[in-house]
């Protein structure tokens, strides 16, 4: 494996591993599908009638099953700060780092106090590739998620 690839293009400037993330496998889309798929199939909109709109909640569905995979938040980089919808990306990217880790100010607020970073450790991520190296980080990111797949 080129981890110097994997540092470039698949380890997000906060931290998450593109490899394991359910939007880039495309696993979002897959269970999406499948309840769409359900939700036809037992006539789940007919259960729904006056509770909620049912043909809303079915064209979220539609959107979402049909939803693309993530292309990597590295491949996502807009040039223009107003064009990026996410602030941490556009804060490392214009700096030149890889990594939020490699900024002075790591951790700042802007990570500490983002739900996606803190819901998935992202900052205790980078501690650890700092620490142990991308390598040992990625291939550790690979066992778990194997792990995860099997149960």
């Amino acid at each position: 494996m080129d981890y110097e690839k994997e540092l470039e293009l698949y380890i997000s400037y906060c931290g998450s591993y593109c490899h394991t993330c359910v939007w880039f496998t495309g696993e979002i889309r897959r269970v999406f599908r499948e309840a769409l798929r359900t939700f036809d199939e037992y006539g789940l909109g007919r259960r729904l009638a006056g509770i909620i709109d049912a043909d809303a909640f079915r064209d979220g569905l539609v959107r979402l099953s049909e939803s693309g995979i993530c292309s990597g938040c590295k491949a996502e980089v807009k040039e223009k700060p107003g064009e990026d919808r996410c602030k941490i990306r556009q804060c490392a990217h214009s700096k030149g780092y890889l990594l939020c880790s490699e900024c002075p100010e790591f951790p700042c607020n802007m990570l500490k106090s983002h739900p996606g970073v803190v819901k998935f450790g992202c900052i205790e991520n980078l501690i650890e590739i700092k620490e142990k190296g991308v390598e040992n980080w990625v291939k550790k990111q690979w066992r778990e998620y194997v792990k995860s797949m099997i149960r």
